[in-house]
């Protein structure tokens, strides 16, 4: 017999055990109800994705109108003669951030903070964190995206349909009998291919459910993302096979794996994130708001000139301007509010600073959970994770900046309404991504990977010949 020949006949015994197994599997009570279940959920999950994004995409035409209206009532009630600086007192400048189209896998910080801020030319600090978007009693039960699916959930399914791949066959008596139509190795790869074959369809059913009703756009980011699910979905599959493998009860496969489960995906998040807390102390936002309030109120107290020496200080463009010692100027005020920023820099910078160290922390140490690495990696490649919320703020100080610097100078000339051109105010420049796709993806995929092999070889190594295990009694 020719080579060739033998190894299409390999082939369709491959082919003929991994369908026989399959269809096995599927017969399986609860399989079915299991898929039925996780498909609902993805539907239900994908759909809720779409409504976020088609609902901060509403959000950022209603600030736009809002905007639009609010200016052409506030100029229908003022005199024409009025100075610009009352006028701007009122108005709110739109400063929204689009969402991007995998924010509908993973919500992220988007479940608790806003990305489509109104900013008044007021101090600023306080604005950033004095926006409440959700009950934090809802926010504390999270949102159901379909990374929670992906992550948290598929591995139960992952585990209730390889826990007993061995051991269920030796309890029920066919174990010897199965191995007379296929070595071991061959009829456990049979096994393995079969579940991982129903997985990635699940999965595969599950990623085009969340495609087709966000519109998720295949680019290099969605790319990483599938690859990081499928690697997280092997990863289970190793560990599994790892457990498997042993001389165990399936009783006790199925508690080993289930406890694994709970410590990968609750318990070493929780203690990693208390870990990040205890390490990186991060002050009250609501100190900021404090320290910016203090600075603006005690403005009020001092001279006119102690105010604006600390404006010119930042600001020395304008330092050869004045205002009036005796009298109340627009200018004088936006330059009291900016006291109040100043008040509170050096807290912001320091609370940011935190915030940042927490995230880069996080990222390293995830990469020790595989479950905690996916879904961060998922909210990074989502752009709903802290940076690109830190980089949302950081664009917010750039419009405000800008915006002072168009209108400060029609503050200090007491320009009034009737001569400002509405028509050229700075539009809001939304943040850039941070970092690229691969920068999001790789530690992540590259950790997977790499504990997925150590998984397997655990279970496996024992296993090789020479090595002689002490028999369990169900053996």
């Amino acid at each position: 017999m020719s080579a060739g020949k033998m190894r299409s006949e390999s082939a369709v015994a491959w082919i003929r055990l991994i369908r026989l197994e399959f269809a096995r599997v599927i017969r399986s009570g609860g399989v079915g109800a299991a898929v039925l279940l996780l498909l609902g959920l993805g539907v239900y999950a994908g759909w809720q994705g779409s409504q976020r994004i088609q609902a901060a995409g509403a959000a950022t035409a209603a600030a736009d109108t809002a905007y639009r209206d609010q200016l052409a009532h506030l100029i229908s009630i003022y005199p024409p003669t009025t100075e610009a600086g009352e006028l701007l007192y009122y108005l709110a400048f739109p400063a929204p951030q689009p969402p991007s189209g995998l924010s509908a896998l993973a919500s992220g910080r988007t479940e608790v903070e806003t990305a489509s801020l109104r900013i008044r030319l007021l101090a600023l600090e306080g604005q950033l964190y004095e926006q409440e978007t959700l009950n934090p009693r809802l926010a504390a039960a999270g949102d159901l995206d379909l990374s929670f699916i992906l992550i948290a959930l598929l591995p139960l399914f992952v585990i209730a349909v390889t826990y007993d791949i061995v051991s269920g066959e030796r309890e029920r008596g066919t174990w010897q009998m199965a191995r007379l139509f296929a070595r071991r190795r061959r009829l456990v790869a049979a096994k393995i291919g079969a579940r991982v074959i129903l997985a990635a369809g699940l999965v595969t059913a599950l990623a085009l459910i969340g495609t087709f009703l966000a519109g998720i756009d295949a680019d290099g980011s969605a790319g990483w993302a599938a690859a990081l699910i499928a690697l997280h979905t092997l990863f289970w599959f190793a560990l599994c096979l790892g457990v498997a493998a042993g001389r165990r009860s399936s009783t006790t496969n199925a508690m080993i794996l289930v406890g694994v489960w709970v410590m990968l995906t609750f318990l070493a998040p929780a203690v990693l994130s208390l870990t990040n807390a205890i390490l990186h102390p991060v002050p009250e936002a609501l100190e900021l708001t404090v320290r910016q309030r203090q600075g603006y109120h005690e403005a009020w107290d001092l001279p006119k000139a102690a105010t604006m020496d600390g404006f010119f200080e930042d600001y020395p463009q304008w330092s050869d301007r004045t205002v009036p010692e005796d009298e109340f100027t627009w200018a004088w005020y936006y330059a009291m509010n900016h006291r109040g920023d100043r008040a509170a820099r050096d807290a912001s910078r320091a609370y940011r600073e935190v915030l940042a160290q927490r995230d880069e922390w996080a990222r390293r140490w995830s990469l020790l959970v595989p479950p905690l690495a996916a879904q961060i990696a998922l909210d990074r490649l989502s752009h709903t994770d802290l940076a690109t919320q830190l980089a949302y703020q950081e664009a917010v100080r750039r419009h405000h900046e800008r915006l002072k610097a168009h209108f400060l100078p029609l503050l200090f000339a007491a320009v009034p309404i009737a001569e400002v051109d509405w028509g050229r105010v700075p539009a809001f420049e939304p943040a850039a991504p941070v970092g690229t796709a691969s920068q999001a993806g790789f530690p992540a995929a590259a950790a997977l990977i790499l504990i997925s092999v150590c998984a397997l070889a655990a279970g496996i190594i024992p296993r090789a010949p020479g090595f002689r295990p002490r028999p369990s009694p169900d053996s």
